[in-house]
């Protein structure tokens, strides 16, 4: 029988009784391509479906002990991710009502031919593989624009050569960057140039996270594991499972969350939040700080052991002022990509240019990013003019008089908003919390603001 090229992805998982029967069905599934594991009972059924991640279920409804209406019951109330194709050779409407009613994605009753049952698991893997697509797409949904890394400086070519590298290993990789300088795109370069290119690329900003929510939303959560978790729910880890999770912000990690990362990076295994059973992933994780983690360990603010583990390989990303040779590129690239209203050819005058160039860029490729997209809003044509940008030229402060530099020095609130909150974020050194107590101002409020004016979120 010809292998269907998908099947090597999908991970089957057969609970049947029967032996004869569970060795053939594991012995002709594994030749026509699936991976197989199996148990003779519902008891170590569920336990494997704890274990690992399946795509597919194979479960009969006849066994002794916990029959297979029990184990579908138990194995959807901790995750509703694997389909479960459900078979017996005591088939009846009301059973098969009843087990749909339960979550089971097919009723099959026995004897069942090879090539018609492969049919309904190429078919319920189909479903699996889309649901997984459907979730993370839905957490990827705000960040697929300026997916691509605009840069012809030597020192950003330098890091490219360094993505190219560490692309194709399997290990885990650290970005170390100023806020804003590009460091999700980087790692979603590493993960375009491994082997993992066609998998999931799953994104956690770990400074959103606080003690309360880290563990249901990093391991996920199990059935009655707290007030108001009606009902068992995948983590990110298990999310990303093949493919790579890009934890930005580190360092904003709980401490007794970053004990049980660092079990993962050594076991490849995890517990739902509530569990009693191991969970085995691949994984392939790229983290990313704006802080020297260095000085976070010495400040008892990040373990040590994990610090070492995930400084293996590390990727260094220039801030914006140090490759000016960048900036015009990018701003044309930008006003390429946010233009809604079909191809334009945008121009952007000499003396814009020299003041793009001349800025320091403290909240680097994105506020750049903003800055342009602004401008371009503002445009009554497709030419980019220095009126339009949110800070005055270098020139005017050079040949005014005194009296006028001072007018000139006269800008929008927003402006001098934007630019305080940054000088706050340099003083406490990027931490969010501390930053929102001296602006006297709540951390949810502080994020809305980073996002609007381009700064770190």
């Amino acid at each position: 029988m010809t292998v269907v090229p998908a099947r090597k992805e999908a991970k089957i998982l057969i609970v049947e009784d029967e032996r004869p029967l569970r060795e053939l069905l594991e012995i002709e599934l594994a030749r026509s391509g699936y991976k197989v594991g199996s148990a003779p009972d519902g008891e170590t059924g569920l336990i494997k479906y704890r274990q690992e991640a399946f795509n597919v279920v194979l479960l009969d409804m006849k066994m002794p002990g916990m029959d297979g209406v029990e184990v579908l019951k138990q194995m959807r109330s901790e995750s509703i991710l694997p389909e479960i194709i459900v078979f017996t050779g005591h088939g009846t409407i009301e059973t098969a009502v009843e087990c749909i009613k339960q979550g089971a994605y097919d009723y099959l009753t026995k004897p069942v031919k090879l090539d018609e049952l492969e049919m309904v698991i190429d078919k319920a893997y189909e479903k699996n593989r889309l649901r997984y697509e459907n979730i993370n797409l839905k957490l990827e949904i705000n960040k697929l624009d300026q997916h691509r890394i605009v840069g012809k400086s030597q020192v950003i070519q330098k890091v490219l050569e360094t993505v190219r590298r560490f692309g194709p290993t399997d290990e885990h990789v650290l970005i170390c960057g100023e806020s804003g300088a590009g460091k999700e795109l980087f790692a979603r370069a590493v993960h375009d140039d491994s082997h993992r290119v066609n998998k999931s690329f799953v994104t956690v900003n770990c400074g959103r996270l606080n003690v309360n929510t880290a563990e249901s939303e990093l391991f996920g959560h199990v059935q009655g594991a707290f007030t108001g978790a009606n009902k068992g729910r995948a983590g990110l880890f298990e999310l990303a499972d093949n493919g790579t999770l890009f934890m930005d912000e580190v360092s904003e990690m709980p401490l007794d969350v970053q004990v049980k990362l660092l079990r993962i990076l050594e076991t490849g295994t995890f517990r739902r939040m509530g569990g009693n059973h191991d969970i085995s992933v691949n994984v392939r994780f790229v983290f990313a700080s704006n802080k020297n983690l260095e000085d976070c360990v010495s400040r008892g603010e990040f373990r040590e052991d994990l610090f070492h583990r995930i400084n293996l390989l590390q990727i260094n990303i220039p801030p914006l002022r140090e490759r000016p040779e960048d900036i015009i590129p990018l701003s044309y690239y930008f006003l390429k990509s946010s233009n809604d209203s079909g191809p334009i050819n945008w121009e952007i005058t000499p003396e814009t240019m020299a003041a793009l160039c001349a800025y320091s860029w403290p909240g680097n490729v994105r506020e750049l990013r903003n800055t342009i997209r602004r401008a371009s809003i503002l445009a009554s044509e497709p030419i980019i003019t220095v009126d339009l940008l949110p800070f005055a030229p270098p020139r005017i402060y050079a040949q005014a008089a005194p009296q006028v530099a001072a007018d000139a020095q006269i800008m929008p609130l927003w402006v001098i908003e934007r630019d305080h909150i940054q000088q706050v974020l340099e003083k406490v050194e990027g931490n969010k919390s501390r930053a929102a107590k001296v602006l006297e101002i709540d951390r949810k409020t502080l994020y809305t603001k980073l996002e609007r004016f381009g700064l770190e979120q």
